[in-house]
């Protein structure tokens, strides 16, 4: 009989990225192939996608960002030679200090919207919807987009605000950086909740429902205000209609609906269980 084989023992804190090799880029993403060390030791290697991060102005021209551009294509740091290498140790320390200065790629804004005029009216958020050609169809989101060079979280998640919905508000909150299809992409997302004054003069000219349309930023959007009870039944029923729903907004839903309807059921059943 064949003796069972001893099963490898893994360690999590010994498995490290041990390269980047950049395989093809545009002006806005790279496809990259990561070189790592496996929590068992063995060198293997993984493919993903990581956005270029913009500067604005540079953005708004259409001239391509600074970082990996297409020139670089399939350089790695270990077939450079010692002149390049120095400049990407300089450009690896440049990266990094950037990555301090902005913890994330994108942000995405929750919004809690309320009015002290009218008490009576049940808190709100904000909702985006768009048609994503690389989904293939119209998909429902959060106000979101990428954080400029040098931007803060909370800086990108109120300009993004104002520029799709119209609305002003105040930062409550950001969220650590998160990933949201860790197998794909090394983007990260901060969610930055926004305290939305309804009686704000701004905030009362941008409609409850309303469409925005930028031709140049080749942007259609649909605006719609939601109240948060009632938020995952509205979701449901876009889902129902073909349309696809952003994983962080779907969960905070969810998360929601299981604190005001389900928890303490859950709670109840857990304690008769024990």
């Amino acid at each position: 009989e064949p003796k069972p084989v001893e099963s490898m023992k893994g360690d999590l804190e010994t498995a490290a990225v041990s390269g980047v090799e950049t395989v093809e880029a545009t002006s806005f993403l790279k496809l990259q192939r990561v070189h790592y060390i496996s929590p068992f030791g063995a060198e293997r290697s993984w493919d993903r996608v990581a956005r270029v991060r913009q500067r604005r102005t540079q953005r708004d021209d259409g001239d391509e960002a600074d970082g990996d551009s297409a020139r670089e294509h399939k350089h790695t740091e270990r077939d450079a030679e010692p002149a390049e290498s120095a400049q990407k140790s300089a450009q690896a320390a440049t990266a990094s200090a950037s990555a301090a200065a902005n913890p994330c790629d994108a942000v995405a804004c929750f919004c809690v919207m309320s009015s002290r005029s009218n008490p009576e009216r049940e808190p709100e958020t904000v909702l985006v919807k768009q048609f994503r050609p690389a989904v293939g169809g119209i998909t429902v989101e959060l106000p979101a987009g990428l954080v400029d060079e040098g931007e803060s979280p909370g800086k990108a998640a109120l300009r993004e605000l104002k520029e799709e919905t119209g609305l002003v508000g105040k930062v409550l909150g950001v969220s650590p950086a998160t990933y949201t299809s860790p197998g794909l992409s090394c983007e990260s997302v901060c969610v930055v909740v926004v305290k939305v004054d309804l009686d704000d003069d701004e905030n009362r000219l941008a409609a409850e429902t309303h469409v925005v349309e930028r031709e140049e930023d080749n942007e259609y959007l649909e605006i719609e205000h939601v109240p948060l009870s009632k938020l995952l039944r509205r979701l449901d029923a876009f889902s129902e209609k073909g349309y696809g729903i952003f994983t962080g907004l779907y969960s905070l839903a969810f998360g929601l609906s299981l604190g005001w309807t389900q928890l303490p059921a859950l709670v109840e059943s857990g304690k008769e269980a024990l």
